[in-house]
């Protein structure tokens, strides 16, 4: 998870990956689950163990965006909504 958080939150916090960055974060972590990895028990860990010394701070930033993006997504529907009842 240490590696996804980190790759997630590298492509969002550039300009470039401004415009995916909600629906990025939705398939990294659904490939990641897919995958087998399992989530961060905020033992810090692996943190402790990871050779490219990567934070959980990347997981925390991670986890926010992947909120925000549910909730983005449940606006969008909420307004197609809306624009299809008149």
């Amino acid at each position: 998870m240490l590696f996804t958080s980190a790759k997630v939150s590298q492509l969002g916090l550039l300009p470039q990956g401004q415009p995916e960055r909600y629906i990025r974060v939705q398939k990294m972590v659904a490939v990641m689950d897919a995958s087998g990895f399992g989530t961060c028990s905020n033992h810090r860990e692996c943190e402790a163990v990871c050779p490219k010394g990567i934070g959980i701070e990347f997981i925390a930033r991670m986890n926010r965006d992947l909120i925000k993006s549910a909730f983005l997504a449940e606006k969008r529907i909420a307004a197609a909504g809306e624009g299809g009842a008149g």
